[in-house]
């Protein structure tokens, strides 16, 4: 609708007696007329105003309600509902109009009027909107947004906010404060809507306008217990305000009370510097958000300047109001009582100010004196409530339910306090454990026990029992069963420090007999030496060493059990592999000296040899472990190298593969794949520790080794290698092995173990050696048995250790023939001609047909072909080993020691030697006679 322009007194007057005529029913006229008239005199007859917006209200209120009754039934006339939208519509442009020309005379009447007609409606139609007394706040406001009147009367108190807010804020906030205690709850949407168009504004001017009626009905006595709603009406609006904008503008309120907070540091006003805080601290008691605020952000604000000026403005006050402060005192006790979050902030900020750790940071004695005696009243009040609980199992207090999750940084706390302050923290934690139970309580105990390093520490759990077993008699033998629980399932981080704390308590119990009757930990741990073999894997390996002296001291039982022999067995053996990670060459030996001295005596019974030996075996194929040895593992590569491979082209990656024949639809086909334009794959495999280590862990395993194969007997005594001899590995642990020396079983366990471990299936894993046109049909897995051995080189060493026991090579025989396949395949398509140009490959043929030679599976000559291929060519050195896959195929490897001993080369077995020889003269001439020198006669 435009605006009215210059009227004459006759139009005002034909105006004003149309609009009486319509509202007091002398005759019907439409709303459209009667709305015309209305805002014909709003605009021309300010007298009016009051008039006119009394009919608008009741327009607003017809209008929501056919909103409702359209809701409830759909078939509802819509025809005066929608004549009414338009009147409003007019209604709203009029009303925006005066609040845009004139907002200073308009923007206060009209704001104060649409928050009461919106309150008004809110009230009035509550129960008819379809909506639960459960609703969320969301859903009412969903509900209203969608009514057109209501959305209309938002936007009109909106405007008004908007065209206030700069000059007079006081005055809209007011009316909002105003309204929302007079409508609340039914109100809240309006002031949640309101809230979040002007966030800052709302929240800044809400709890000014609290904190002045606040002052105004608290400055004679700021006494929060006594303060009720009738004292004070606008603090539950300034609370629910806050409460309903603090889902999406906690930063917003947080920000705002500590500016008024700092603000009123810095105030002139001696009420508003009083005042403020007691203020601060009714919202909390109200709010368990406001709370949550003041508990992080005003803590982390109170530094001892701050906390010393605080002081220096209350002074006064506190002196002529001694019953108001010490109510003070009780409320802020209550409050940290409430507290179920940041209450390890909150603790340690309290103790920082009674018994500040940093004397050159801290504040005034006063303020001292002060935290002392909040922590002495919530002490008491603690106390109390934890044996109220002990009454009412329902009673809680969260503050000490929620520090149950921080009991492990307030016990590190106790064990690093003196003075009062450890005093305090014992008593908090007490009555944690009090108030949670006999787990906690035993946990906190456990936790001392394993954490004290002096003798001052040590007795926080000596005090500590004698506090929780007036409650929990029966506590003390729970810590000693967590105790040995966590001995025994490797929980402990520091075993050498609750070693030495178990033997001061039990010294200190023993020196104390008047006690006897009390439970004891001298009582509890008797006859529980088992427990203490879990330390023999603790981290600490010096640790380890003490371990397996306590153990000894302990006076082990002569009936000990299989299993327990065993489980010691084990855990010794993890001890020798994580020993041999340490650098040190001196404590490296001494620690590899005392585990093969246990193990030999261990090792009494073929089972435990087995066990032993099956542990040592499995154990080379861990990732973690096979490093120790020298297992290759994936090297980082430098950029360089990195580009230089990505320029190395595919068909250069393949040309180097030789002249195998590609098989269709095989392995074969995608075996050197590449991506073009980068080449091959940048992964570098290589040994991690220097040669030096690895060399000395590979001796060190292949002395265990011997140390669990040597058959059974008696073991005579061997005393602890000195210092000096703890730097080398005795002689008889470095002599060659002998297969004699192992029995039969275990040589055949070592045998199948091998062949288990290495190779990836059992489909092939017979004795016998097939045709050699077969390795064809094998590739795959001929080369990932010998990427196993390759990647793991001691395993050359393990079968080198074994080598002579013709039963070990004979259940070996599936690796060896693989390893013998691969390598075939190798030399036959490589393209280098001299074979040494290859020497991984070649050392591996050397070894293998070592191997079947020390075992006289292989006889002589044969077994002397390995001193030919240093001198041969690649070809020279597959035929060479054709020639010994072509004698196990016809003699495969057997367990019948009197056909290995008969075992025999025959003519036709050396005709390639033979040949080869022949070939090179001039380089194998000297070997001639070692190969053929029996069968000169027949040349």
């Amino acid at each position: 609708m435009a605006a009215a322009g210059p009227s004459s007194s006759k139009d005002i007057l034909s105006e004003v007696r149309t609009f009486i005529a319509g509202t007091s029913k002398e005759k019907s006229i439409s709303h459209e007329s009667l709305a015309r008239s209305a805002l014909h005199l709003l605009q021309t007859l300010p007298v009016a105003r009051h008039a006119v917006l009394e009919h608008l209200c009741s327009l607003f209120d017809e209008a929501v309600k056919l909103h409702i009754l359209h809701s409830d039934d759909p078939t509802y006339e819509e025809q005066g509902e929608s004549s009414l939208d338009v009147v409003i519509q007019d209604v709203c442009g009029v009303l925006f109009n005066f609040i845009k020309t004139n907002p200073l005379a308009w923007a206060p009447i009209i704001s104060n009027w649409s928050l009461e007609l919106l309150g008004h409606i809110s009230c009035k139609y509550a129960h008819q909107c379809g909506l639960s007394s459960t609703s969320s706040l969301n859903e009412l406001l969903q509900m209203w947004v969608t009514c057109r009147p209501t959305k209309a009367l938002m936007e009109v108190a909106t405007e008004c906010f908007a065209a206030m807010v700069g000059s007079a804020p006081d005055v809209c906030v007011d009316a909002l404060l105003e309204a929302s205690v007079k409508y609340s709850p039914h109100f809240d949407w309006v002031v949640a809507h309101i809230g979040s168009c002007f966030p800052n504004t709302i929240i800044t001017r809400v709890l000014m306008c609290g904190l002045k009626d606040f002052c105004h009905h608290g400055n004679k006595r700021p006494d929060m217990e006594n303060r009720g709603d009738e004292k004070v009406p606008k603090m539950d609006s300034v609370v629910d305000i806050l409460g309903h904008l603090a889902s999406k503008h906690r930063q917003d309120i947080r920000g705002a009370l500590m500016k008024l907070f700092e603000e009123s540091m810095k105030s002139d006003s001696e009420v508003v510097k009083v005042t403020t805080v007691p203020f601060l601290l009714e919202l909390a008691s109200r709010s368990d958000m406001l709370l949550q605020v003041l508990s992080t952000d005003l803590i982390k604000s109170l530094n001892p300047q701050l906390l010393d000026k605080l002081h220096a403005n209350f002074e006064p006050w506190r002196r002529r109001n001694a019953p108001e402060y010490m109510s003070l005192i009780t409320l802020v006790v209550q409050l940290i009582m409430k507290i179920d979050f940041t209450t390890l902030e909150v603790l340690e900020f309290l103790l920082g100010i009674a018994s500040p750790v940093n004397t050159n940071n801290c504040p005034c004695p006063e303020v001292q004196e002060v935290g002392a005696i909040i922590i002495n009243r919530l002490i008491f009040e603690l106390q109390r409530s934890v044996f109220h609980k002990h009454r009412d199992s329902s009673f809680d207090v969260p503050f000490l339910s929620s520090l149950v999750d921080q009991s492990t940084s307030i016990l590190r706390q106790l064990l690093d306090s003196k003075g009062p302050r450890g005093d305090w923290l014992l008593r908090i934690t007490a009555y944690i454990g009090l108030s949670s139970g006999e787990d906690l309580t035993s946990d906190m105990m456990v936790f001392i026990l394993c954490n004290a390093t002096s003798h001052v520490q040590l007795c926080r759990f000596v005090q500590l029992q004698s506090i929780v077993e007036v409650k929990l008699g029966d506590v003390l033998p729970v810590v000693v069963q967590k105790v040995t629980d966590k001995l025994r399932s490797y929980k402990i981080s520091q075993p050498n420090i609750i070693l030495a704390n178990i033997l001061a308590i039990m010294e200190w119990e023993k020196s104390t007999k008047s006690n006897s009757e009390r439970s004891t930990l001298l009582f509890c741990m008797k006859k529980q030496w088992e427990a203490f073999l879990p330390l023999l894997t603790n981290d600490d390996l010096h640790l380890v060493l003490k371990a397996v002296k306590v153990i000894n001291t302990l006076e082990i039982p002569t009936n000990i059990s299989s299993a327990t022999a065993l489980r010691l067995c084990s855990t010794l053996l993890n001890f020798f592999f994580r020993s041999l990670e340490v650098e040190d060459t001196r404590a490296s030996s001494s620690m590899f000296h005392a585990c093969r001295l246990c193990l030999k005596y261990l090792c009494k019974e073929t089972f435990i040899q087995c066990i032993a030996l099956r542990f040592l075996i499995e154990s080379l194929f861990i990732k973690d472990i096979a490093i120790l040895f020298g297992a290759k593992q994936i090297l980082p590569v430098s950029k360089d190298e990195k580009e230089k491979k990505n320029f190395q082209s595919l068909y250069e990656s393949n040309k180097k593969q030789g002249l195998t024949t590609t098989l269709h639809r095989s392995q074969s086909t995608v075996f050197h794949a590449g991506v073009i334009g980068q080449g091959l794959r940048s992964s570098v495999f290589g040994p991690i520790l220097p040669k030096v280590h690895m060399d000395r862990n590979k001796q060190c395993l292949m002395s265990i080794l011997r140390c669990c194969s040597h058959q059974t007997k008696k073991i005579e005594e061997v005393t602890t290698p000195t210092a000096e001899s703890a730097m080398e590995v005795d002689e008889s642990v470095a002599m060659p092995s002998h297969g004699q020396s192992v029995s039969g079983d275990l040589c055949r366990m070592i045998g199948s173990l091998m062949t288990e471990q290495i190779t990836p299936d059992v489909l092939y894993n017979n004795r016998f050696w097939p045709e050699e046109e077969s390795i064809q049909m094998t590739v795959e897995r001929d080369l990932q048995i010998y990427k196993n051995m390759d990647e793991n080189p001691v395993l050359w060493q393990i079968l080198d250790l074994y080598a002579a026991s013709p039963l070990t090579m004979c259940r070996c025989s599936p690796i060896l023939k693989s390893l013998t396949a691969s390598l075939m395949i190798h030399f036959e398509s490589s393209r280098e001609k001299s074979a040494r140009n290859t020497p991984k490959q070649l050392d591996a043929a050397a070894h293998l047909v070592t191997y079947l030679g020390k075992s006289r599976l292989l006889p002589a000559p044969l077994r002397y072909i390995s001193e030919l291929f240093h001198t041969s060519t690649s070809y020279e050195v597959y035929l060479l080993l054709l020639s010994v896959w072509r004698y196990m195929k016809e003699f495969p490897p057997t367990e019948d020691p009197d056909e290995v001993n008969t075992r025999a080369c025959e003519l036709r077995h050396l005709e390639t030697i033979r040949a080869i020889m022949h070939n090179n003269i001039d380089k194998m001439g000297a070997f001639y006679g070692r190969f053929f020198s029996p069968f000169s006669s027949s040349d």
